[in-house]
């Protein structure tokens, strides 16, 4: 579990002893998000509002929060804005204790009402042999989970902000009007991935995969271990050939061999899902990453 250290704790403690909420210096409300894909979809929400100024916390190439290191200027910026939202299901359970020793904090937690999967997670024999179940917490990989969280970001927004409900409201209507268009186009490519396996080297898919009907028949590498040991290797290339799986799905910056292991042992072809975690600062880059996403699969079930 990812803690503070020493010297970061004493450093949130006095910024939070010493200021008080503020507002920018052209004294714009201030909204704090979590990290990229919580960013996106708070900037449609605003889109057009003068007087908000939405600051990502990981900022929008700062990647998973998986292994994320909190700064002094996180601290502050969470201090000093008018509303946090997080993407929630846990995501940011290593910040918890800073967010909730700030008075008069309002704090938006975008996976509430959604249904979580569990990852099952393990250490092999001489890693501190474990096995836990754990909620995965990247939602937003599920389309419908993300118009939920649009629906719950609106919700808190108008509470923290009821001056700008009817630019909020209309906001959403038009987002979700998007959304709902790419949620159609996942239901016509079902038709096509429905009951295809493949194997994932990140569990940030697995809602994705859900929606389409894929099988993950495994997942290789997880938030909290590295690479496979060489047993695993060849437990997972034997399910491989006998299950005829022909994809591999790695993410945008994966490091390992793992991959091009299983690849070459199994004839399996790699391909490259984005988790939608970095990216420009666009009010369509969740929709054309997915769209991007939706190309990927079919060429690699087809």
């Amino acid at each position: 579990m990812r803690k503070f250290t020493a010297i970061l704790l004493c450093v949130a403690l006095m910024l939070l002893s010493g200021c008080t909420a503020t507002t920018t210096e052209n004294n714009d409300k201030v909204i704090a998000v979590s990290f990229y894909p919580i960013y996106i979809f708070t900037l449609n929400l605003v889109e057009g509002i003068d007087g908000i100024d939405v600051e990502c916390m990981a900022e929008q190439s700062g990647g998973c929060l998986h292994d994320y290191t909190i700064t002094a200027k996180d601290a502050k910026l969470i201090n000093d804005c008018h509303v946090f939202i997080i993407n929630g299901a846990g995501m940011e359970s290593f910040v918890e204790d800073l967010y909730t020793t700030v008075d008069g904090l309002s704090l938006i937690d975008s996976s509430e009402g959604i249904e979580l999967i569990c990852s099952h997670q393990h250490q092999e024999e001489g890693h501190n042999h474990s096995h836990n179940h754990t909620e995965n917490s990247h939602v937003w990989m599920s389309v419908e989970n993300a118009m939920q969280q649009v629906e719950n970001i609106c919700k808190g927004l108008i509470a923290a902000f009821p001056e700008y409900k009817t630019e909020i409201t209309n906001n959403k209507t038009a987002y979700l009007q998007r959304l709902e268009r790419l949620r159609a186009e996942i239901q016509l490519t079902k038709k096509q991935t429905q009951g295809q396996s493949i194997v994932s080297f990140h569990d940030a898919y697995a809602y994705f995969s859900k929606d389409l009907g894929l099988n993950i028949s495994a997942t290789v590498e997880n938030d909290d271990g590295g690479e496979p040991s060489a047993k695993k290797l060849a437990e997972l290339s034997d399910e491989i050939s006998e299950n005829n799986i022909k994809a591999l799905f790695i993410e945008p910056h994966y490091e390992g061999n793992a991959a091009d292991i299983l690849a070459n042992e199994t004839g399996a072809k790699i391909y490259v899902l984005n988790p939608v975690i970095t990216g420009e600062k666009a009010l369509s880059a969740y929709e054309d990453t997915m769209r991007e996403n939706i190309k990927t699969i079919l060429k690699a079930v087809k």
